[in-house]
């Protein structure tokens, strides 16, 4: 069965029900062709009114993530997206002279349809948002535990219209080309219905889920844009540590550990500093008073018993070592495990970091695969900052950022311009003559 959550740019509180996809693809069709003729400002300018509607919301900025939402939302952030995407915003409106006789414009690619992840309650607004600047139609299969964030978060669209030209233009049009729906994760038959559909498949999430997506049927024209698990860490460099900007520095981390209890895949696990005249123990007991103070104002609000477990068990094992240190809040506010092993740890999450100290920050090259996505850095030099990220995206960094960005959703997103991959470009040739 198919709960259907969202359509024709309606919301249902109590889901409206389906046993296949067929009339949601066709409201979904006329929904993409309503939308088909707004020009790139009118979808822009809609967009940031949405932000500035949900930045007015207290209740929906309690939920984690949303403040960095509203930022990503806002009209200046978008134009450069669009504009590092395609380089000309002319050609989501129009076919370009590009020369010699040639056109090109960038077209919509169609049905994208999306599969996202539990474990933050923002990507599928994310992920919507980039399709919906291509004039694309959006089919998102949203977990259960996150139905009423994401419904909370789009509902404010509707409310929003702008007037460009003398015309108006409505964030209701743009919802008539989304749908939100919910079906067991295990339905073969529904993900192979919904998949069979897609232009485009967006996938969030681990690597079983993804390895089960991924063999689903689908067209062979389908585009597929993978957001799979991957790993962060965050590095100071000794400038940085011996610097008055220490605690700044670590304040910045520890929002970044915070954000999503270290379940995004942009968290940061682990934390290399380079070895410097400040001994260890003085920049753990700095790390120690920011936790605190932050703890204060954003204390641990919830830990499932696995997690808790699994942080007792480390602290037990740090604690009785003799050549490992632990510091720790008394409750699970935070947990910082010190060894001198240049390794990357196993995440454990909801405030539990690894803190190691090398004689070098490149020392930590040979760590880098595919899987890392963020580098959180606090680097002092620029000409450094740029020597490392030259070092480790050659061996599969996809993103280095400064400490307290590191969970903010920028672009490019695992290696990806997403915008350009959802759309099609096409061309007109009529020789120099013409």
């Amino acid at each position: 069965m198919i709960e259907c959550y969202s359509l024709s740019g309606e919301f249902y509180e109590s889901p409206e029900c389906f046993t296949e996809f067929n009339e949601i693809k066709n409201k979904l069709d006329n929904g993409q062709e309503d939308i088909k003729d707004f020009p790139i400002e009118a979808i822009i300018s809609l967009i940031d009114e949405y932000s500035k509607k949900i930045s007015r919301d207290r209740e929906l900025l309690r939920e984690e993530g949303v403040a960095f939402l509203t930022f990503y939302l806002k009209k200046n952030n978008i134009n450069k997206m669009v504009d590092l995407n395609i380089g000309n915003k002319d050609y989501l409106n129009t076919f370009v002279d590009v020369g010699n006789g040639k056109y090109m414009k960038a077209q919509r690619r169609g049905l994208i349809c999306h599969w996202i992840a539990g474990n933050v309650g923002t990507l599928g607004v994310y992920s919507l948002v980039q399709s919906l600047l291509c004039r694309n139609s959006n089919l998102i299969r949203v977990p259960k535990e996150l139905i009423s964030i994401t419904l909370g978060l789009l509902k404010p669209l509707k409310e929003v219209q702008v007037n460009l030209n003398g015309i108006y233009y409505k964030g209701e049009d743009l919802l008539k080309a989304v749908s939100i729906v919910y079906f067991k994760s295990d339905n073969i038959k529904l993900n192979n219905a919904m998949s069979s559909m897609a232009d485009a498949r967006i996938f969030w999430g681990g690597e079983e889920a993804l390895n089960s997506v991924k063999k689903l049927t689908q067209k062979t024209t389908c585009k597929d844009i993978v957001f799979g698990p991957k790993y962060s860490f965050a590095v100071m460099d000794k400038e940085a540590v011996e610097s008055i900007e220490l605690e700044k520095y670590l304040e910045r981390l520890v929002m970044d550990i915070i954000t999503f209890n270290q379940k995004a895949c942009s968290s940061p696990h682990v934390v290399f500093i380079e070895k410097s005249i400040i001994s260890l123990d003085e920049v753990c007991n700095r790390f120690v008073k920011v936790f605190n103070k932050i703890s204060r104002k954003y204390p641990v609000k919830y830990i499932d018993q696995g997690a808790a477990a699994k942080i007792i068990n480390k602290r037990g094992e740090y604690g009785l070592s003799l050549d490992k240190m632990i510091y720790n809040s008394k409750c699970f506010n935070y947990t910082i495990l010190v060894n001198d092993n240049t390794a990357l740890e196993d995440p454990i999450g909801y405030r539990t970091v690894f803190l190691k100290e090398v004689s070098d920050v490149f020392d930590i090259k040979n760590l880098i695969t595919s899987k890392i996505q963020t580098i959180g850095i606090a680097f002092s030099d620029k000409n450094k900052a740029l020597s490392f990220t030259e070092e480790v995206t050659q061996r599969g960094v996809d993103r280095v950022i400064a400490l307290g960005s590191m969970n903010i959703y920028d672009y490019p997103w695992d290696g990806m311009m997403v915008i350009h991959e959802l759309l099609r470009w096409c061309s007109l040739s009529l020789g120099e003559s013409l």
